[in-house]
């Protein structure tokens, strides 16, 4: 899934065309490019750089969006590096709603010199969030933290609306829905224009987390891709963030390869988790069970043969009655030394038994 796409306009080479799509990527997209050597997701590096290696020529930039957001941290870096286009390089940069400029979508929108939203666009801001865990104090560091995320995007909005800081925090906190007139109203756009067509449609999955308020939600699946008529295999990213998270990368490429579908992959990840889950504790109660025996080099052993928890304590209960067990020696050991006289002298009984029977 890329979600931007720049190339230079063949027709004016001193125009750059930019169209930021879909999800934007995050840090995690970036790790799994890196670790399996791949481009499957573009991310913000790849976007910065892709920049940098415009030719001199271009002297505009044209930035077009139709995407629900994504990564916060991404999109301000994103926003900075336009801008610096500008205050460094002299070029022109400008920004150009499409479709939907939503959550992390609208901060990249505000690094252009114009902003421009079609009139049958729409501009979505809100609080930024974050997932979390921990005792309270981690809770609280959370949250402060996210205040401090919430400085720096109303900073940013502030590039172009006039409105103070409390006005924007208070749009942050309704979840705001604007169109072009109330984005150019609230400063968030500088002009309105008629409707542009997007250049390209925004996955459904994209949009589910968004509460679009019924008055834009035709408008909204107008920017939807259709839906599908048969169940699809899950984008390759998709399938490799969720075997990230669940720690079972060695099943990724199988389930790309199958083409299996979101669910599926879902499924597998959760069932291939639980199945390390159940081996991670075997491993732990063997090695109990042997180190309670006083026998742990037994432990890999059986962990390795598969032995199941009940079957090494059976086992266990075998050697340890043997080790235990005192062997009484009920044999006639020979006499050592052959030369000695035997215990019992025969002849002499013989002599003794005759001298009484002759009395």
């Amino acid at each position: 899934m890329k979600w931007f796409r720049m190339e230079v306009a063949s027709s004016d080479p001193s125009v750059a065309e930019i169209h930021i799509v879909d999800i934007i990527g995050d840090w995690v997209d970036d790790m799994i490019n890196q670790f399996w050597g791949v481009d499957i997701t573009l991310t913000a590096k790849a976007f910065i750089k892709q920049l940098a290696e415009l030719p001199a020529s271009v002297k505009t930039i044209r930035v077009h969006i139709n995407s629900p957001g994504g990564d916060c941290f991404a999109a301000l870096t994103i926003a900075n590096a336009l801008r610096d286009q500008q205050l460094s390089k002299g070029r022109t940069v400008e920004t150009f709603v499409d479709g939907l400029a939503a959550s992390a979508a609208s901060i990249i929108m505000m690094a252009g010199s114009t902003v421009t939203v079609a009139d049958n666009a729409l501009v979505m801001i809100h609080n930024p969030w974050t997932i979390a865990m921990g005792a309270a104090k981690d809770m609280r560091k959370a949250a402060d933290d996210l205040d401090k995320v919430r400085t720096a995007i109303v900073a940013t909005y502030k590039w172009h609306s006039e409105l103070s800081d409390e006005e924007i925090i208070a749009l942050l906190d309704a979840e705001t829905w604007m169109d072009a007139d109330e984005a150019v109203a609230n400063g968030f756009a500088t002009a309105k224009t008629e409707g542009l067509k997007a250049a390209a449609l925004i996955d459904r999955r994209a949009t589910k987390t968004l509460a679009v308020p019924e008055k834009y939600r035709a408008r909204v699946d107008g920017w939807l891709k259709p839906e599908a008529s048969k169940p699809q295999p899950a984008p390759a990213v998709e399938v490799l963030k969720a075997c990230t998270a669940a720690g079972c990368l060695e099943i990724a490429q199988g389930l790309v390869e199958s083409g299996a579908t979101l669910e599926t992959v879902q499924a597998k990840v959760a069932e291939t988790k639980a199945a390390k889950v159940a081996t991670a504790q075997r491993a732990d109660a063997i090695t109990a069970v042997c180190a309670e025996a006083k026998q742990p080099e037994l432990a890999a052993g059986y962990i390795a043969g598969g032995m199941t928890v009940e079957a090494v304590k059976g086992h266990l209960t075998t050697i340890t009655a043997k080790l235990d067990k005192v062997e009484i020696d009920t044999g006639l050991r020979p006499e050592s030394n052959t030369k000695s006289k035997p215990r019992i002298d025969p002849a002499a009984v013989y002599a003794a038994m005759n001298k009484g029977a002759s009395a």
